[in-house]
């Protein structure tokens, strides 16, 4: 009887694309796709042209069904903590934007760029602890003067599908040898970010650390740094665009 593997995620464009490499597996293999309750489950349908459930982790329903019927669980950028009844009964793998122990947490470019902290992209058993189990693998990005929260999320985007592309058979297979992080390391909460995107007009700082902040919170088309107009009280957004003379 073939491993039966479940695939929960928020992030259609790289489940998308790391089905791909999934399937090249499908003949040892069974593989299911699954969505939170934060995500439009009719996109996923769409985008991965397979039959997509919903799985709420607040459920207890969900779970049981999920440890009754999976024989291991793979995380790709959900927004759902995983309850220890379901990582306690069934092998647990998260795939995580960020260098563990460095990057735990939401957002983990955002917080590199404005602490000036390496970042990468991580694969590692589920804990307890919010990004913090056992690392399988493993892998550093280059952060340049450059980069916005957007195009450094891209890279690390590619190092996680490189990450899985390398690594999938052990994973699958559970063949790894996994090792503890090194030490807590930091972890942002979605407060964090949210607390950062207020921009306070009287605040005293270097141009330098005014960059890096608008670097770290511009992300294509979001709506994330503001400050609030003295006259009219509403929010006006800020972005920035960098380029490099030719």
């Amino acid at each position: 009887m073939k491993k039966k593997i479940l695939i929960i995620s928020d992030n259609v464009l790289l489940c998308s694309e790391l089905k791909k490499i999934f399937f090249e597996y499908k003949h040892k293999y069974v593989f299911s796709f699954s969505v939170s309750p934060h995500s439009n489950v009719n996109n996923f349908m769409k985008e991965l042209n397979e039959k997509v459930y919903v799985f709420n982790l607040k459920d207890e329903n969900d779970v049981q069904n999920i440890v009754l019927n999976y024989n291991l669980v793979l995380s790709i950028h959900c927004k759902q903590l995983f309850p220890k009844e379901l990582f306690n009964s069934v092998k647990c793998i998260n795939i995580h934007p960020g260098y563990n122990p460095i990057n735990r947490g939401w957002y983990p470019q955002v917080f590199a760029i404005i602490n000036n902290r390496e970042v990468g992209a991580t694969i590692h058993e589920i804990d307890e602890e919010i990004d913090h189990g056992s690392i399988i693998v493993r892998g550093l990005v280059e952060k340049e003067i450059l980069d916005t929260s957007k195009t450094l999320y891209d890279k690390i985007v590619r190092k996680e599908i490189e990450l899985v592309r390398d690594n999938l058979e052990i994973i699958l297979d559970e063949s790894y040898t996994a090792f503890s992080p090194e030490e807590k390391g930091y972890l942002h909460l979605k407060k964090d970010f949210k607390d950062l995107c207020q921009l306070d007009l009287n605040e005293i700082s270097t141009t330098f650390e005014f960059i890096n902040k608008l670097r770290a919170l511009s992300h294509g088309d979001f709506k994330n740094a503001y400050f609030i107009d003295p006259v009219s009280k509403k929010k006006i957004f800020v972005s920035i665009d960098l380029k490099t003379e030719f």
